[in-house]
């Protein structure tokens, strides 16, 4: 039987369709061409049937060059990822090696440096963490990665040697303070002539000498003129002071307990010391967020504290309703409401305040941090008053800022805002303190019954 064209032109038609389906399965390409040759008809004439098999070796050419070549960019993007991926794990162990030297460095045993931050790693950043009043979580933020990476650069390029009597006192963890903290190394200085002098004193921590005051002028008769040595005169330094705290503890051997509270000015001292060294560690992690140099943010709140004013010159009173009405009211106007951003440039202020030793920067702060709903601030308020820091020095209506910090913790759940992992510690050397000193102060308008602070969301 002959074939007709009809029958050729169908056969290739079959052999394309066939091609097509071979291209979608990539598999079987073998099979399929073996299936296109069965399907030509037999009575298919030579030239029809050696055609048919001409274009379907092209078109299975084409599929297996197709499919080589979809193979070959499957293969290029999977050495791609693995190439990333390999690099990114690579990155990550090298950035984890780093902070395993870094803490075995400055004494918070981490184990072998092999990039691998087990149990003993994590146990390690959490006392790295804890030691720097941050909360131990045991993983480390940016912030706390780059301060201890940091600190291990200086003490290599021997950073270390500025402080020597630091790391003679507190080791080599001590440097990872006096590196953040430029007045850290000031409690060290002379140590032992203020030592002496502490101890004749009996252990009355900076009876409020000016050491910055003119020299007494001689009088006619020869004489000089009476110096002031009264105990509530305010001590001319937030730095200096806590540097005669520091030197009592070395005295003492160690920090004031709540179980032996003798000394209430010593051990509110202690307290007062560790949260202002606490402020400034934070106040340089919110600060590096906020995208403003140190400059412009000291402008910044010098402004906030001219502005918070009103209600700071009201604490000696211990009215903390009023202080905190107040407070709020000139918080809300200079912030349109946004409690959360007041919130950060109290927490940048109050730390660089006290890094420029500045009592009215900080007590704007604080006062801005309470009109946030920050009550545990009230603790700096309590510190202030009680060595006179930008204010009159008042140790009874010292005692109504305490009360409030503490009470808001431990009934009313808020949360810590100094060294975090020892709050129960220094709430109780706090209480302690003032049942061992003066009574409270019995302030007008209701004492602690704090008002329900309007903060919108927050």
């Amino acid at each position: 039987m002959q074939a007709t064209p009809e029958s050729g032109l169908m056969s290739v038609i079959e052999l394309c369709m066939i091609e097509v389906e071979v291209m979608r399965m990539r598999n079987g390409i073998a099979a399929a061409v073996a299936a296109t040759l069965a399907i030509t008809t037999p009575a298919a004439h030579a030239d029809s049937n050696l055609g048919a098999f001409a274009v379907g070796a092209a078109v299975g050419a084409l599929v297996n060059n197709q499919v080589n070549k979809n193979r070959q960019q499957q293969q290029q993007q999977q050495r791609a990822t693995t190439q990333r991926s390999s690099s990114a794990n690579s990155f990550q162990r090298q950035q984890n090696r780093q902070v395993q030297a870094a803490l075995n460095e400055f004494g918070f045993p981490a184990g072998t440096v092999d990039g691998q931050l087990g149990q003993r790693s994590r146990a390690a950043i959490s006392n790295y963490q804890s030691y720097m009043g941050y909360q131990p979580t045991g993983y480390l933020d940016d912030f706390q990665r780059q301060n201890l990476l940091s600190a291990q650069q200086k003490l290599q390029a021997g950073g270390g040697a500025a402080y020597p009597q630091v790391v003679a006192n507190e080791g080599v963890q001590g440097l990872l303070k006096a590196f953040n903290d430029p007045n850290y190394a000031n409690r060290y200085r002379n140590n032992g002539v203020q030592n002496a002098a502490l101890q004749n004193n009996q252990g009355a921590v900076d009876r409020g000498l000016n050491q910055n005051a003119a020299a007494p002028v001689a009088t006619g008769g020869g004489g000089f003129a009476p110096l002031n040595l009264s105990r509530t005169q305010a001590p001319t330094s937030m730095a200096s002071h806590c540097e005669l705290v520091s030197g009592m503890t070395q005295a003492n051997q160690g920090v004031v307990l709540a179980s032996n509270v003798t000394d209430p000015e010593q051990a509110l001292g202690e307290q007062f010391c560790e949260a202002r060294a606490f402020s400034i560690t934070q106040s340089q992690g919110v600060l590096s967020q906020a995208g403003q140099t140190e400059d412009q943010m000291a402008q910044a709140c010098g402004q906030i504290a001219d502005l918070m004013q009103p209600a700071t010159s009201q604490i000696g009173t211990g009215d903390v309703k009023l202080v905190a009405t107040q407070a709020q009211q000139l918080a809300n106007g200079a912030f349109n409401n946004d409690m959360a951003t007041a919130q950060a440039y109290g927490e940048i202020c109050l730390g660089l305040g006290y890094r420029q030793d500045n009592a009215s920067m900080v007590l704007g702060a604080a006062t801005v941090l309470l009109a946030a709903g920050q009550m545990p601030y009230a603790e700096i308020m309590g510190h202030h008053l009680r060595w006179g820091f930008g204010t009159t020095a008042s140790a009874p209506a010292s005692n109504a800022w305490y009360d409030t910090a503490v009470t808001s913790m431990e009934q009313g759940g808020a949360q810590p805002v100094f060294v975090p992992s020892k709050t129960a510690e220094r709430n109780a050397v706090i209480k302690a303190s003032i049942a061992a000193g003066t009574p409270p102060l019995q302030a007008a308008g209701g004492g602690l019954n704090l008002p329900a602070l309007d903060l919108g969301n927050n």
